[in-house]
């Protein structure tokens, strides 16, 4: 049996149209962009290898807030709790 293509999914926000768009893409066809940036690695054994509702909501949070790191405007609206400020959202 032949394994399958690693795929990765590639999230951007853009601005004109106020979206997020979510891309489901072959690894090969960006390993040059991949090899020359920062990642963001969650080791699924920190979550006793469960990838349950609070994994799911860690890891969107994450993806989230590094979006509006890039973005003023998402960044002025986030209303999540992070883990550092269980009181309310992060502080920019």
């Amino acid at each position: 049996m032949q394994s399958k293509r690693q795929t990765c999914s590639v999230s951007v926000y853009n601005e004109e149209t106020n979206t997020i768009s979510t891309y489901h893409v072959p690894v090969d066809a960006i390993a040059g962009a991949l090899a020359e940036h920062a990642s963001f690695d969650v080791a699924l054994d920190d979550f006793h290898n469960r990838v349950d509702d609070d994994f799911a909501r860690r890891l969107g949070g994450m993806v989230l807030l590094t979006l509006a790191s890039r973005s003023q405007f998402l960044k002025d609206h986030l209303s999540i709790t992070t883990e550092r400020d269980p009181e309310g959202p992060p502080s920019a």
